[in-house]
């Protein structure tokens, strides 16, 4: 009896040991996003999440709740308790500079996700887009329909954001090469929220000023745009354009009320940020900028990508 006890003992021990090594070795990984407000920061979260249950790993997932200062808190807390990998969409092009740091002295991969930093060369890979086509691309559409020339309102993202800069950047180039035939009346951030855009605009048009077209950096900001257009009636005067393709944003460019959206391929964004981090944590080489493709999204092609 003594000697079954001793056995019974020792193969408790054997089981314990062996699972606490086990959960050691598991593999974790940490998607950090700068924001879960809205369908787009949702749509690519998803997106991420299905690729981890696709290939078995566990994912936590963590909001920023657009400051940064949390966002490196979280990503350190993550990092002290071991975290395989980082895939993070950052609030800011600065702010979580510390965090990627640690990251990277810990040997700990790093997958930036849709908006870059500055000093990117610190992240172990990008995936995303480059802003600044996607900028190009929304304007370009906005000037065509005013036939080259008109006075344009611009809602923005979160100043200091990748997206915000790069997207801006891509405005100004199509604002420039218009040799003033395009006159930016009004230019204000909303940070991506949709009432602050519908709060926004309404006090842009209760000002008398004329507008031939407000363009949004995201579908957020421009279906609050929109709403404040439909409310004051002038839905045939001022054209309405977003960015991000959301399924909202979509049956708006269907119904004919918003003029046209801009997809940036936000599933696959995920999908390929969560396959980039797998394969660092896995020893496996991947590029160092991983980046998808904007299309221009209207009435002739939304059928295409309504779901």
């Amino acid at each position: 009896m003594k000697k079954l006890s001793v056995l019974l003992v020792f193969a408790a021990i054997l089981l314990l040991s062996t699972g606490i090594a086990s959960a050691a070795d598991e593999q974790v990984y940490g998607l950090f996003m700068s924001h879960m407000t809205n369908a787009f920061t949702m749509e690519m979260s998803d997106a991420v999440k299905a690729k981890a249950d696709e290939l078995g790993v566990k994912l936590t997932v963590y909001d920023g709740g657009k400051d940064p200062a949390k966002q490196i808190n979280q990503m350190e807390t993550a990092l002290s308790q071991g975290i395989s990998a980082i895939i993070v969409e950052p609030a800011s092009v600065d702010g979580i500079k510390p965090a990627v740091e640690a990251a990277r002295e810990a040997g700990v991969p790093v997958v930036i996700l849709n908006q870059k930093i500055t000093d990117q060369e610190l992240a172990s890979c990008f995936v995303g887009v480059s802003n600044v086509d996607g900028g190009k691309m929304e304007m370009s559409a906005a000037v065509a329909d005013m036939g080259g020339e008109g006075k344009v309102g611009l809602l923005l993202g979160p100043m200091g954001s990748d997206a915000q800069i790069g997207r801006s950047e891509g405005y100004q180039a199509v604002i420039d090469a218009s040799e003033g035939k395009i006159e930016v009346i009004y230019e204000l951030t909303a940070n991506w929220v949709t009432d602050e855009a519908l709060s926004v605009v309404e006090t842009w048009l209760s000002s008398g000023k004329e507008l031939d077209a407000i363009v949004a950096q995201n579908d957020g900001m421009a279906l609050g745009a929109l709403k404040a257009v439909e409310d004051a009636k002038l839905q045939d005067q001022i054209l309405v354009y977003g960015l991000d393709a959301t399924d909202e944003a979509l049956a708006a460019v269907k119904d004919g009320r918003l003029k046209a959206t801009v997809s940036q391929s936000t599933a696959l964004q995920g999908l390929n940020a969560m396959q980039a981090a797998f394969d660092l944590v896995n020893g496996k080489e991947v590029p160092a900028e991983i980046l998808v493709e904007f299309t221009l999204i209207t009435i002739d092609n939304v059928d295409e990508f309504l779901k």
